[in-house]
């Protein structure tokens, strides 16, 4: 009995030690090249780069918006829709336009479940502003934001940033713009570690 809680024991040190692990470049992260320069203080950017038509976006998005609630101040966090063309340029412009509108987090899981669950297309802006119009957008406000230099602007930003971070697939976590964090079931862990990471090279 002595010998079955000995190794019982061992067994759950070992778990706890492997749950802790520091997460490994190469393996749970990448260090983006050239990095920026370092900041300073306690506050650090955390960027979650996605697309509306990403599987794996859509099972990410409820444990990373409960993560996102917990988050103090000092975590400036922000969602930036992905630029790969077609598509996920039109649904990027489309979240840009909200995030001007003051929207995009209260339609953004519905725009998930319409395109994953209900299986709608949503690949023109009259299917979008079909859907836009179910969940009480101001649909001629939307129009004007969309034709908007801001919103060209940010859409113009998303690009840049995608080459600049190296974004080849969603989602993709990036901290202080010195971090790219593989997508494995570990990724919020990781960025956890890696804030903490951010702050204590500042010291």
């Amino acid at each position: 009995m002595k010998k079955l809680l000995v190794l019982f024991a061992c067994c759950l040190l070992a778990a706890t030690a492997l749950a802790t692990e520091a997460p490994k470049e190469g393996v749970d992260y990448d260090a983006i090249s050239p990095a920026p320069p370092p900041g300073t203080g306690n506050e650090v950017e955390v960027m979650e780069f996605f697309m509306y038509t990403c599987p794996h976006c859509k099972t990410l998005d409820p444990a990373l918006q409960e993560w996102v609630k917990k988050q103090p101040e000092n975590i400036k966090f922000q969602h930036m829709p992905a630029m790969f063309g077609g598509s996920a340029n039109l649904h990027a412009k489309t979240y840009f336009a909200l995030e001007v509108m003051g929207e995009a987090q209260r339609v953004h899981q519905a725009f998930f479940k319409a395109i994953h669950d209900q299986k709608r297309r949503l690949r023109t802006q009259k299917d979008i502003e079909k859907f836009l119009g179910e969940h009480d957008v101001d649909l001629d406000k939307f129009r004007e934001t969309m034709k908007s230099f801001t919103v060209q602007t940010k859409a113009n930003r998303a690009a840049a940033l995608m080459r600049r971070y190296g974004i080849r697939s969603v989602p993709a976590m990036v901290v202080d713009g010195r971090y790219r964090i593989k997508n494995t079931a570990k990724v919020l862990d990781t960025t956890d570690a890696l804030i903490e990471k951010t702050i204590a090279d500042r010291q």
